[in-house]
């Protein structure tokens, strides 16, 4: 080969190839839960902010999701460390961890703040689950011995409307059930998961919503147990007073 040849001729130098590195799995599951946070975040601050839904309920789901967030960030920072040459997406793990943490403190905070201050004074916070019979407590069956210690008391208490009233406009006369497993994919809720609920006379009604309601008013057990609509054996009764 000729001198000009060889000089116009010059072999492809050796490239160094970078060893393939596969994004890890938790980075981004970390970012997932972070992401699926952020919006039920949000939710909750608008729910503390204008008395809709319920924001305890909503903070503990952005917690829990940033929990989830912080944890798995956690473990895909740990692994790239230990495994540079193997792993990518530190940035997908950072921001995961950090969201994850700045989201479960603001869920944390507004569930507490929600919790602390959502009751009216004068008023005792009571659970669906403390007005269900106990079998220990025969003697007042079918209901519990917890609501008769409440009848004729002011409380507060969460949960749905009955179906029953949608499409009705607004109404001041409805059944506040536990949950809509039962009520809304056929059956008849059990008689102790339904409050008839009655609000006072000249107050503006509410319309059927999937909402979270919160109701403060007198607790009464009935005489003997009544029918709403197509709801039968309906024991428990609100007076409203406040809609929170």
């Amino acid at each position: 080969m000729s001198s000009a040849a060889e000089a116009a001729y010059s072999p492809p130098q050796s490239e160094e190839f970078k060893p393939y590195r596969a994004v890890n799995r938790s980075a981004v599951l970390s970012l997932v839960f972070a992401l699926v946070a952020a919006p039920i975040a949000i939710l909750t601050l608008v729910s503390t902010q204008f008395s809709y839904g319920d924001g305890v309920n909503l903070g503990f789901w952005t917690a829990l999701f940033s929990v989830f967030a912080i944890a798995l960030g956690w473990a895909g920072l740990r692994t790239i460390r230990r495994y540079p040459n193997e792993y990518s997406g530190k940035l997908l793990g950072r921001i995961g961890l950090l969201a994850g943490l700045v989201q479960l403190v603001l869920g944390i905070s507004l569930a507490s703040f929600t919790y602390a201050t959502e009751v009216p004074e004068g008023y005792t916070r009571v659970m669906f689950s403390e007005l269900q019979p106990d079998a220990d407590h025969p003697e007042y069956l079918p209901i519990s011995p917890r609501a008769v210690e409440l009848n004729g008391k002011p409380i507060f208490i969460k949960g749905y409307m009955h179906p029953g009233v949608e499409g009705m406009g607004s109404v001041n006369h409805f059944v506040l059930v536990f949950d809509y497993g039962t009520c809304c994919f056929g059956g008849q809720p059990k008689p102790t998961h339904m409050i008839e609920v009655r609000l006072p006379e000249g107050q503006k009604g509410l319309r059927y919503s999937r909402s979270t309601l919160k109701l403060a008013g007198k607790f009464e057990i009935g005489p003997y147990a009544s029918k709403f609509q197509d709801l039968n054996n309906v024991l428990y009764h609100l007076n409203v007073e406040q809609v929170r």
